[in-house]
């Protein structure tokens, strides 16, 4: 069988030069994959068929490119000016990425992309929504653990409201979102672009604070339960109401334990939430009831608002009247001297003993 290579002939590579410059828009891995063994196969079509079979370059590369997945010509990229505005430089990148999405390779990976664009609209809201949550004033300590700072109820309306509008902007319906000018969607790649920065930066500090409230509980639990306030089958007590013996409440009651230490019955919290009472400047935290305010003062110039702060009501109004042996009996009123009890009543007596002659009298 002959093997002997045949020359190249000069037009047969001035052919081939030509498709490649075709191709030249593409990956040297996809040009080398169209072009490998070109020359070989030409200069043997040639040998057989003449020059003629070799036709259009350019419509040769074109028959490549389609069949390959590409398109029939490469999208030209005209360099931008130095003077070229943002506008027009926001426009280039928007036509290189959509250029690098059209390729064959990319398309089908960006197909699956794009079907998951919902749930990055719910990251960017949740995002936001933590972002925003930040900037309430003070810190609420008992709220959602990936929403904190804020109470649930509004960490919920915060991260409805931040949901429609990232998933209005996300749809076109919403500005940034439409696609009519260069500085939108150069304002929302800024926004996605800060939404990416800040998921790993929101996902630390929130590591961060689960660790914190875990290793204040266990030093909490390592303290001991007498450091732990008073329980009440296994609940903390946060504020007692207290009732005398004729089950009448009462107000700044002073307890303490068996000891003679004073009852402490501070919760985690409560220092924002409640109204204690105070010794010259000490806060006594077992006078009680404690008051309570109806809405949280993280702040200190906030804890001088006594707007909306009172005593809590109790369930009851009144408690049963209760009685113990070694409490002393309620005295009794003292009894007015004889003398003077005949004095009060001697009008009353002597129309008695008028009476009771006059019956004699009678009888006799």
């Amino acid at each position: 069988m002959n093997t002997t290579e045949l020359p190249l002939r000069p037009d047969v590579a001035a052919f081939v030069a030509r498709v490649r410059e075709c191709l030249a828009d593409l990956s040297e891995e996809d040009r080398l994959e169209l072009t490998e063994g070109l020359e070989a196969d030409l200069t043997d079509q040639v040998a057989e068929h003449g020059g003629e079979v070799l036709g259009d370059p350019e419509a040769y590369a074109r028959e490549l490119r389609v069949a390959a997945g590409f398109e029939p010509t490469a999208r030209r990229r005209p360099r931008l000016r130095s003077d070229a505005s943002v506008a027009e430089r926001v426009e280039e990148l928007q036509q290189r990425w959509e250029t690098l999405l059209a390729h064959p390779r990319v398309a089908p990976a960006w197909t699956v992309v794009a079907a998951l664009r919902p749930a990055w609209w719910a990251v960017r809201a949740w995002a936001a929504a933590v972002v925003v949550a930040r900037l309430v004033p003070g810190w609420y300590d008992y709220g959602l653990t990936w929403l904190p700072g804020v109470p649930v109820a509004l960490g919920l309306a915060l991260l409805a409201v931040c949901l429609v509008g990232s998933t209005l902007v996300g749809i076109g319906r919403l500005w940034p979102g439409g696609r009519s000018a260069p500085v939108a969607r150069g304002a929302l790649l800024l926004l996605n672009v800060a939404a990416v920065v800040a998921v790993p930066v929101i996902n630390g500090q929130l590591d961060q604070q689960s660790w914190n409230r875990y290793s204040q509980g266990y030093a909490e639990a390592q303290r001991g339960d007498d450091q732990q306030g008073v329980v009440n089958r296994g609940n903390q007590v946060c504020n007692i109401s207290a009732y005398d013996a004729a089950g009448q409440p009462l107000q700044g009651v002073q307890l303490f334990d068996q000891d003679g230490r004073p009852l402490d019955v501070r919760c985690y919290g409560q220092a924002s939430r409640t109204v204690p009472w105070v010794l010259g400047d000490v806060t006594r935290w077992n006078v009680f009831p404690i008051g309570v305010r109806d809405h949280p003062a993280r702040r200190a110039v906030d804890r001088e608002d006594l707007s909306g702060a009172a005593f809590p009501t109790p369930d009851r109004a009144t408690a049963p009247e209760v009685t113990n042996p070694l409490a002393p009996e309620p005295a009794e009123p003292e009894k007015a001297p004889a003398g003077d009890r005949d004095k009060k009543d001697g009008t009353k007596a002597g129309t008695d003993d008028g009476s009771r002659d006059g019956r004699g009298v009678s009888r006799r």
